[in-house]
This record gives C-alpha cells, structure tokens and sequence, in this order.
C-alpha cells in the first residue's frame, strides 16, 4: 500500500468465512469500504483463512490493498490473538499455525504483525480485571516473539461500560512498555441490525437463543469519521492502522503451477530407463501408437498424421510442465485397471486429447471423432486442464488409497465445498429459531425450488403458486421469510466435495488449511476454484454408480455363462442395441432414462456412436428453447433443406445438418475460415460462451481480417461470424459427449443382450434416475420374474436365479449385514438349510435375535422349508432359551391369509410379492372409470380420460410471463405417462397433489409420437 491521504485502516474484521460467527458478506463488505474510499482492508476470519483468495479478488477488482490475516486461539486459555500476514513466508507460519497450533517454521521478526485480540485477547481480560502487571508481562512475551515492532496493543471503544477504562490502562500499558497502539473494531457484521442473526446462526447454542430477531448490537462496521470520532485523542492508534497496512508486502502468489514430481522412470519397461518426466511421456506415447493404433499396420500417411498430432500435443504439454500431471493420471488409471476398478471411458474435453488415449486414460479415439486437443488443453489459456476421471462408486476408496501410498498420505487432501444456506434451508432455519412446528417448516421448506445464493425465496414468494396463497404479511410467515432471506447465501459448514482430490507438491499442511473429516482423512478448506488459482493439481474422481453397475453385469455373466466380456469388446454398431434405443425402452440406462430423452430417442432414431453424442448434445434446455432440436430433427428427416454459407465449412457442418452442436465445431469453423490457430479458435470460443462485448469486439476485427487473407468477402466473412454469435453459445463439448455416448451405448447393450444380470447389478445398486419401485415394475415389462427373499438361494442385493431376480436378504426390513453375513457363512460352511429346526438351531449359534428370524419368515425368505409362516412364527414364541432345542414341533395352524401375507411383505420388503389387482381396486376404477396407463397408447388425440397413480418425478417449469407449468410423471401399475399442469390448474389443484396417490381426469394429447396428459381436474387419494 502506497502512502496516501487514509488515516484509518479496519484490521479486526470476521467475514461470513468465520462460519456462524460473523454474517459480513464480502461483496457487501468490499463495496461498503470502497463506498467510504478505504484504500486498504484486512480479513481476520476466526481460526480460518480460508475466504484469502475470494477477499484478494474481490479486492483487487475495487483497487483495495487486501491484507490477509486470522484470529487464531493462542494459549491454554484459548484467548484470541489476531495475526497478518506480513510476508509470504508469514503467511506460510499462519497456515501452518491453523493446521498444527504452533508456529513450526523458523520466522524473521517482521513475517507476522500481530494484535493483541481485543476484548478477546488475553492482555485485555487482564487489564479489565485490574492484573496490569500479569497483561505486562504477557505483553512482553509477545514482544520477544513477534519482534517490538510487530506487536501492537488494541484499543477498541464498542460502547460497553468498561470500554474507557480499558482504554486508559491500555494507553498506561504501552507507555510503560514502549509497545505501540492501534485502533480496531471487532467487525462480525456490516450494520447494527444484522446482529439478530448472529443468535439465529447460533441456535444451536442454549445460552444464544433468546436473542431478540430485532436487537441490534455495537460489533458492526465503522466508517472511518466514525473510528476518528471515536480516538480522535490518539491520533497515533490511527494512524498505526496505515502504517501496519503499509508494512504488508504479502501477495497470494497464483498462475504458477505448484505440481507433485512423478516418481521418475517407474513402471515402465524400456531396456533403457528414461530420465526425467517428459522422456518418460514420449516413451509411453511411443509405446502407445503401436498398442493402441497398431501404428505399424497403417499407410505412412496415416501414420505420419497421427504422430505429427501426437507431437504437436506433447510439445504443448512438456512446454507448459504437464508432463508430471499427465504421468500421474496414467498411473492412477493404470493401478485402477490392475486391481480391476472400473474406470470410463473419458469426461469432459480430456477425450479430445491423443496422448490421453494413447496413455489409456481415455478409451474415445479422438481422431475417430474429429475432437480438439486445443478445446482440452490451449497454449493461450494459462489454467491447468482438468483429466476428470468417472470411476466404480464402490470401490472409489482404493483409488484414494493407492494414492496416498504412492505418493504420501501428507501430500493427498479432498478438497473442499462451502455449503450455503439455499433456500430451503434458510426457511428450514428461520423457522426453527422462531420456534415453529417441524412439520409446518418441512412442508414450506418443500414448496421452495432449490436455489443456492441469494435472492432465491423473493423469487420464489413471487413466482410459486404454493407460496402465493400464503399470508406472507401475517406472523409467523412475515418474520419466517424476512429472517430467511437475511441468511441466504450466508456459508454455514464445510463438507468434502464428492469428488474432487488435491496432490500437493510438498507437504500439504504448510501450504493451505486442514480440516480432518469425520474419517480422520485431510480436507482443505479452499475450494475447487481456490485451488485452480493456486495452480495446485486437482483431480476429480466422481464415483459414478452406472460403472459399478456395468462392472457388476459382467461379472454376473461370467458366473451365470461363463462368458467373459470387457466393455471394449463389445461391438459399436449392434443392430439389436440401437433398436432398444430407438423404441425408447432405456429406463435404467446412463443418462437415456427421463420420459423427454425417451421421447426424443423414438424420434431421432440413433444408428451410430456419433448420433448418441448428437442425442445428448440436443438434450439440453440451450438447444430446446432456440428450436435447433426441431430443426436438427426436421433435416435428419429430409424434411427441411439447409445450406452451408462456405464450402470450407461443409465437412464440419455436415454431419449435424448444417447446425452448430460442437464447441469443437466452432473452432473449426474459425480455423478454416479466418486462419485461426487452434488455441485462438478456443479463445474465441471462450468469448462466445460468455459474450463477451469486449473480446467479442476484438475477436471480428481479427475474424474479419483472417477470412479477408483467405479470399472470403467481407459480406460472407460477416455472415458466418453472425452464424456463429447467434449459435455457439448453445453448443456443447463434443469430447464429452462421444464420451458419455459410450457410456451411454453399453448400458444398452447390456440390457438388450443380458436383460436379467443388468437389472438385478441395476436394483443391487439402488437404482437410478427414479425410486426403485419404478424399475421393480420394469422387469414386468420385461417378462423377468421377481423373486423373493429365499435363505437358502439369497444372498447381499438382487442376483439373477433360473426362474427370474431373486431378492437378497438384505432387501428384508431390520436384516443388517452382520446377520446377512452370518447366514452366508452358515451356509458355506454347513450348506443349505433343510429343516426349520436346523435353521433356528444354526442360526441361534450365530445369535441372531427372534426379530430378525420373524422378519425373514414374515417376508417369506424360509417358504422352501417344512411349515407355513404362521407356524414357524408360532414356534419362535414358543422356543426356550436352552442351547439344545431338540426338534421343533409346528402346530397345526393354518397360515397367514393372502392379505396378511401382502400387508407383511410390503412392510419388511416394500413391495407385495403376492400383489394383484384386489376386488377393490377393481370397484373403485369402474366406478370412477379409471383406464390404466399402458391402455392409453390406444386413445386417440385430443380424448378424454381419467387416470390414478402416484408421483414418481416432478418439475416446474417457468412461462415466459413470470408463472409456473408443473410436469409431473404418475405411474400406476401397469406404466407411467407425463402429464402437464398449466398455471390454471396448477394453482387450483396444488393443494391435492399427494405423492402417495391422486386421481386425474384430463386431455389426452398425441405429438410427434410422443403421448402426454393434460391435466384439467386432480384428486387426492388416501394412498
């Protein structure tokens, strides 16, 4: 900070990073100092440091000096001490500090300017205490660790009785010591009457929760008058602030990458071992041309294409230090494949990429696709790309557990996410402190659409046809809503991004701040984009649940036929296969599974990898709402003509009819037209996807002048340039969608081909896009019988049996996995169960309790042996607790009724496995003449009908005046239709939208193939 005209600096300010103890927004905060025309600001986040690299930003972009600083906890006692970090390396001594407690790294005096705490600090609950000669004495041991001219005493005024007479002794204090003073506030939020949040946050805390919602309090932010008025008679504690402000030199260093070394010439096999990362990279390329492309078989023309663009990507790479980065990810996916973790087959631009397919990171062959390296990894784009990596969900952890062994388990953390109060939240939180009823609170936080930041509940009090019947003027809605709107977007805890890990260059715990998660394992507290600024390397292993369920259906072909396939085994082009995803019958297929993108499928058609990638590429609100679906669909058909502007764009416009559905597309286009290299074309694709005014602007000019030194007029040159503005900011990353399109193609393949295995590895692992009662009915569909729960054929999850998909025990209500796994183990050792004396015997010896025993007689699972349910449950009460049970005698009982047995399976299993359509559910239908969903498909336009069923899925979509349409999707027992709510009767009927079951009479409508209702009357039903 340079010398200027500012006499007072803030230098004890909590943010809303001091989560629950302060609510200061830093944008708020940010624009509120420069409002006042502060030139410097510090942050001093209660035991936290981590909104540094948001406060520099934000910062910098108002033209603030930032000065980055904490409190931390000092002592036995646990008093507060502020610290700023003066140097880098003082900033270095605070992470560490946060991370171990202590200061481990040698420091010169002058690295950290600390501050005595304030009303929190140990020196002056001394001085108020009167024990002036003990705040001396600890005083001066501040003094010899920081250095005389890096301690400084603060002298707070916050309107509290005793506040001059700390000040006065403070002043005795430094006059005796020579220890300078500095003036501060103790900020925790920006104006007196946010102090009632600070008691909502806090609710949790007993001796907080009385706090008025309309109290105000002292610890807002001061102006600078308002701090002169305040010292006015020590001018020195004033101007100390600027002279402490004008002594921080520290500067979060960022742009530099910060990358762990890969362990040399490990793991590969040459006879003579290369030497540093980037020979180790060309080494494996090499080797990769000849596995992966068979390089030696091609035409030399062919050959010298591909290693040309291999060259090309490895100059780029080892150009810009990545060579580590990429060595590290082929190692991972290696050890992944060698312990047999299901990885997939890409994700995101990395796809685009040669040397990550010929490394095996990737299974998408790029030049097979036409995907850019320069969309993945750009010379003019400075940021470290992103190797995402989608991997089996279940066996995630060993991943990270390689990782930590090879490469140290001090340099490997999950970073961070900093959850918000979303809307629902907020309401959920407001209405606790203000005492409401929890279910009143549940079921408004429910009304509410998930948004995250603030302004979501104004939209939603406005918008939302539920919330618009409230009476949000009367209490308790109008203190509800108005506390929390205040909340919104307030941060409230840290958790573990789902799959975002960091690799440091050095020991992580001196470089950012830790947390430990529940496990025990590392997390920092910055987020996915902090660490980005900090160039340290992010890798992103999503669990993905389709993989384990691919890994889980091969797995059970194997055991049932002896069939072993891989999924690059299966064929690209089965006939069979692209039938099933024609008709539309994709439920429990990657990403095909909705009724829209089911709908659309039967409409397009799809016969190829290629046309997969165009089905999700269109599948997007973008490309909905500026009609290129319709379009796309309309010229696939050869019902619609269409002309490309120039003949150079003619083989990239091509294949997706004349459309722009690639982002890849558009740096061709620019490449071939006006010259562009391919990392300009991705610049240029940046800017179109912001529209960007300012780059965009300076993107014709060089647009026009390329096309002009091609021989392309400017009257063309303009056209396309226009082409591409109106359309590029709807296009999508090709490399992720050829990706995703595999994905996509061998679920499908798998349900087609092996229908059993997919749906029992399916229901094993929960399902997918809907609740699995859905693909429970699917198999009916499919003809697979539905098995019960059998003790002597079941095991964990659903398998496939000769008769059908058979339940596993653990699919019984209250049977946890130690007495699965007792009955597996009983079974392995001493077979299958042949009596019921013999189970209750042998599982008596495991100690598995009566309860459990009921439940799986109840469920049906000990049908196969002697006696009937009722019998065997019978038995159970009648047993002794004598070890020898001798043989067990059933009486002679008759069973349970079918209704009995139905009432018990839905109970323990969720589902009747002796369900039928009852006499009942017949009346009912005549009478209201209800017609099932399947029988729908056989009405015509525009007819009449009156369905039942439950909700399964929802959604709302908003009209172009502001008011909503509700989608929903019922299901009844024989299949399930989308049916729409316009405003109209959205608002009339809302109050009888009940997810257990409603009764529907509307409009059947017929549309391009595709059958919806419109809904124009609903009735609740019981359930």
């Amino acid at each position: 900070m340079k010398e200027s005209d500012t006499n007072f600096v803030h230098l004890h300010v909590h943010t809303e990073y001091s989560l629950m103890e302060a609510v200061c927004r830093l944008d708020d905060l940010i624009q509120s100092a420069k409002s006042w025309n502060m030139e410097a600001l510090a942050i001093t986040d209660k035991g936290a440091i981590h909104g540094a690299i948001r406060f520099r930003e934000l910062a910098e972009q108002y033209g603030i000096h930032p000065i980055i600083g904490c409190e931390i906890e000092d002592g036995d006692a646990g008093d507060s001490l502020i610290v700023l970090a003066a140097t880098n390396q003082g900033y270095q001594q605070i992470i560490e500090h946060l991370n171990i407690g202590s200061f481990l790294s040698p420091a010169s005096h002058g690295d950290i300017i600390a501050l005595s705490g304030g009303r929190t600090g140990a020196i002056h609950r001394l001085i108020a205490s009167g024990r002036m000669d003990q705040a001396e004495k600890i005083a001066l041991q501040y003094v010899k660790r920081f250095g005389k001219e890096n301690f400084y005493l603060e002298v707070q005024n916050h309107g509290f009785p005793d506040d001059d007479v700390c000040i006065e002794r403070t002043v005795q204090l430094s006059r005796r010591t020579g220890i300078p003073i500095v003036a501060t506030h103790d900020v925790h939020y920006l104006v007196p009457e946010d102090a009632s949040l600070l008691p909502l946050l806090q609710h949790g805390k007993p001796q907080q929760r009385s706090a008025s919602p309309s109290m105000t309090g002292p610890f807002h932010l001061p102006s600078q008058l308002e701090m002169q008025a305040k010292f006015s008679h020590l001018p020195d504690a004033l101007e100390n602030t600027v002279r402490i402000a004008q002594r921080i030199r520290f500067h979060l260093e960022s742009g530099e990458y910060r990358l762990p070394s890969f362990p040399g010439s490990k793991g590969t096999e040459a006879a003579e071992q290369p030497r540093s990362s980037n020979d180790v990279l060309r080494h494996l390329c090499r080797e990769g041309l000849q596995i992966r492309l068979d390089s030696r078989s091609l035409i030399d023309t062919e050959r010298q294409r591909i290693t040309e663009r291999m060259n090309r990507e490895l100059e780029v790479i080892t150009r810009r230090g990545l060579s580590d980065y990429f060595l590290i990810v082929w190692d991972i996916v290696k050890a992944a494949r060698n312990l047999g973790i299901p990885i997939g087959p890409g994700r995101g631009s990395a796809a685009g990429c040669l040397v990550a397919y010929l490394l095996g990171i990737t299974e998408v062959n790029p030049l097979l696709y036409g995907l850019s390296f320069e969309r993945f990894l750009s010379p003019d784009r400075p940021s470290l790309p992103d190797i995402d990596l989608d991997v089996c969900q279940r066996r995630r952890h060993e991943i990270l557990q390689y990782i930590k062994e090879k490469y140290g388990s001090n340099r490997i953390a999950h970073i961070g996410v900093l959850n918000t109060y979303g809307t629902r939240g907020a309401v959920r939180e407001a209405g606790t402190y203000l005492g409401m009823p929890k279910k009143q609170i549940d079921v408004l936080a429910k009304l509410m659409t998930s948004f995250s930041g603030k302004g979501g509940i104004r939209h939603c009090l406005q918008t939302l046809p539920e919330l618009q019947k409230l009476p949000v003027h009367k209490e308790p809605f109008r203190s509800l809503f108005q506390l929390a709107e205040r909340i919104e977007g307030l941060p409230h805890y840290h958790s573990a991004h789902p799959s975002g890990i960091l690799l440091g260059d050095e020991q992580l715990f001196r470089t950012i701040p830790l947390n430990p998660r529940p496990n025990g394992d590392p997390m920092t507290t910055f987020t996915k984009e902090d660490i980005k600024v900090l160039g340290l390397l992010k890798i992103d292993l999503l669990g993905l649940r389709n993989l384990t369920v691919i890994h889980d259906t091969l797995a059970a072909i194997r055991e049932r036929t002896g069939t072993s396939i891989e999924v690059n085994q299966i064929p690209l082009d089965d006939t069979e296969t692209f039938r099933t995803i024609g008709s539309g019958n994709t439920l429990g297929c990657f990403q095909l599974e909705s009724m829209g993108i089911r709908h659309l499928m039967r409409r397009m058609q799809p016969c190829s990898i290629s046309d997969l990638a165009d089905l999700l590429a269109l599948y997007r609100p973008g490309a909905w709402n500026v009609g290129i679906v319709e379009t796309y669909l309309r010229r696939r058909r050869g019902e619609e003509k269409f002309e490309i502007a120039l003949t150079e764009m003619a083989p990239i416009l091509s294949p997706t009819y004349g459309l722009i559905l690639y982002q890849e597309q558009v740096m061709a286009i620019a490449h071939e037209v006006a010259g562009y290299s391919m990392g300009e074309a991705d610049s240029l694709r940046r800017a179109l996807s912001t529209k960007s005014v300012e780059a965009l602007s300076l993107h014709q000019e060089r647009f026009f002048k390329g096309a002009a030194a091609r021989g392309v007029a400017e009257k063309e040159a303009l056209a396309v340039f226009d082409f591409l503005v109106r359309f590029a900011g709807y296009s999508f990353n090709k490399a992720h969608s050829v990706s995703y399109a595999y994905l996509s193609y061998w679920t499908v393949y798998l349900k087609t081909h092996y229908p059993k295995e997919f749906m029992a590895s399916l229901l094993s692992g929960e399902g997918g896009y809907y609740d699995k009662k859905v693909y429970l009915r699917e198999l009916s569909k499919l003809r697979i019988p539905l098995l019960g729960p059998d003790i002597n054929r079941s095991g964990f999850g659903f398998h496939v049996d000769d008769e059908g998909i058979r339940m596993g025990i653990d699919s019984i209500h209250g049977s946890g996995p130690e007495s699965v796994m007792s009955l597996l183990r009983s079974r392995s050792r001493d077979g299958d169960f042949r009596t019921f004396t013999e189970f209750v015997t042998r599982m008596r010896k495991h100690r598995i309790k009566r309860p459990i025993l009921e439940a799986w007689i109840a469920s049906g699972a000990c049908d196969r042996l002697f006696g009937n349910r009722r019998q065997m449950i019978a038995a159970l009460h009648n047993l002794t607790t004598a070890e020898d049970l001798g043989v067990i005698e059933l009486e002679t009982i008759s069973d349970f009724t079918e209704s009995e047995k139905r009432k018990a399976e839905k109970a323990l299993l969720g589902l009747s496995l002796h369900s039928s359509v009852s006499e009942k559910w017949k009346a009912f239908s005549q009478c209201f003449n209800v017609v099932p969903i399947e029988a729908l498909s056989r009405s015509r336009d525009n007819t009449r009908v009156r369905i039942c069923g439950t909700i399964i899925h929802s959604r709302r979509q908003p009209t172009t005046d502001g008011e909503y349409v509700l989608v929903l999707v019922i299901q009844d027992h024989t299949d399930m239709i989308e049916t729409v709510l316009y405003p109209g009767t959205y608002k009339s009927f809302l109050y009888q939208l009940n997810p257990p079951g409603i009764l529907i009479e509307g409009i059947i409508r017929m549309q391009d193939s595709k059958m919806h209702m419109v809904a124009k009357k609903i009735k609740a039903l019981g359930g």
